[in-house]
C-alpha cells in the first residue's frame, strides 16, 4: 500500500512542477506548488506524523513553485 502511495504522490508532484511554471508569477508558483506539496505530505504521513509531513510537503512545494522556471 505504500508503495502505490509513494507513486501517487511522485506523480503529483511531478505534475505541480509543470503546473507551478505555466504562469509569470513567482507568487501564483509558490502558491500552487504549496497546495500540491501539502497534499502530497498529507497522503504520505501517518499518526501523528501526518501534520509534520504536509508541512514539510506544502514548504518544500513552495520552494519548488518559487523556483519553478517561467515563461
Amino acid at each position: 500500500m505504500k508503495f502505490g502511495r509513494a507513486i501517487c504522490v511522485a506523480t503529483a508532484l511531478l505534475g505541480a512542477g509543470a503546473l507551478a511554471g505555466c504562469t509569470d508569477n513567482q507568487n501564483i508558483n509558490a502558491a500552487t506548488g504549496a497546495l500540491v506539496g501539502a497534499a502530497a505530505g498529507n497522503q504520505i504521513g501517518g499518526g501523528s506524523g501526518r501534520t509534520a509531513a504536509t508541512l514539510l510537503g506544502a514548504a518544500a512545494g513552495a520552494t519548488a513553485g518559487a523556483n519553478a522556471p517561467t515563461n
